[in-house]
């Protein structure tokens, strides 16, 4: 294994939330970064960190293979994944599950070729163990209804094929992300629209929550330890909720939702939305998508692997002030 000062890593899909929290992890094992993205310039969640940054589309044809040339680890934390349950396109205008199948094939290749290490950030939901039929047949309907669960399982299935043909390939699956960094649309950030006052409920739904530079870390472990080939659940923190938005609101100084739904109804209602918006073309603020992942965790059985790596999570209470920190900085909340 080389030299943790002399490693050389290509992140894809470092503005991402986790894919930039893994490049600050790496520059400060003194890893030397590329940075990969799609915007022309680095964005703000990269612009204070000394790596070097290229843009582009990993599937342009050849550009991969220009990207990975010289380096010794590959991340992917641009995996695509499927927001909206009824499009029947990718928002790149292909089939989501070809998409991702295509995807993913032409970066297993390129490392191959390229001789190097490989990380994968996938998902927890592959994850999840329903134990009863009526169970069984709730996570069915789900895989049916969203092509979220089928492209993740596809991912995830291709990486574990490539490690059990050599591929030194490390999976880890994180549970819900917080924590600071975040770029993606502020409509899709929980914490900025609670402390907007535009989530009006809550649900009693439990959850698994796990920061950011906790992922970046277990994952950093993996490598160290060559856990290759073994999906890792990377989990934090067991909290509904109702609890969770109690928590922000109180560490944001505002009032917490006084209504809570129940999660079946509000899902149902969201998944009517999504349908109904979508049979005219629009897409929704609230994909169900993102509700039926949480519902997920009820099929989580609890793992060591987080200890085995010898990573504890930090408390919530810090993850949640850095990320309004974070959000209030970038004016996510304003």
């Amino acid at each position: 294994m080389a030299r943790r000062s002399t490693v050389k890593a290509l992140v894809i899909g470092a503005s991402g939330h986790l894919g930039n929290a893994i490049v600050r992890a790496f520059v400060n094992r003194n890893y030397r970064i590329t940075a990969c993205g799609r915007r022309s310039v680095p964005p703000a969640n990269l612009s204070d960190l000394s790596v070097r940054y290229l843009s582009g589309d990993s599937e342009t044809p050849g550009l991969l293979d220009k990207w990975i040339d010289g380096h010794d680890l590959v991340v992917d934390a641009a995996a695509p994944y499927p927001l909206h349950a009824f499009s029947p396109v990718s928002e790149f205008g292909n089939d989501p599950i070809a998409q991702a199948e295509r995807r993913t094939r032409l970066l297993l290749d390129a490392v191959r070729r390229h001789k190097a290490r490989l990380v994968y950030v996938g998902s927890f939901v592959t994850m999840v163990r329903p134990r009863t039929d009526a169970q069984r047949f709730k996570h069915e309907l789900m895989r049916l209804a969203h092509p979220y669960f089928e492209v993740k399982e596809l991912i995830e299935s291709q990486m574990l094929d490539a490690s059990r043909r050599g591929l030194p390939v490390v999976i880890g699956n994180p549970t819900y992300c917080l924590g600071p960094w975040d770029l993606h649309d502020r409509d899709l950030c929980m914490i900025p629209l609670l402390l907007r006052g535009e989530i009006p409920s809550s649900i009693s739904q439990m959850l698994n929550v796990i920061d950011v530079r906790d992922v970046a870390d277990a994952i950093g472990a993996a490598i160290d330890t060559e856990r290759y080939g073994q999906p890792i659940q990377i989990s934090g923190h067991d909290i509904s909720t109702d609890e969770l938005y109690s928590l922000i609101c109180e560490l944001g100084g505002v009032p917490r939702p006084r209504i809570s739904t129940a999660t079946t109804f509000a899902l149902a209602g969201a998944y009517s939305m999504e349908l109904m918006l979508g049979m005219i073309g629009e897409k929704t603020r609230l994909p169900s998508g993102g509700m039926m992942m949480a519902t997920l965790f009820d099929y989580l059985v609890s793992s060591d692997q987080m200890s085995q790596l010898g990573v504890a999570p930090r408390p919530l209470s810090e993850t949640i002030v850095d990320a309004i920190k974070w959000y209030r900085k970038i004016g996510y909340c304003t």
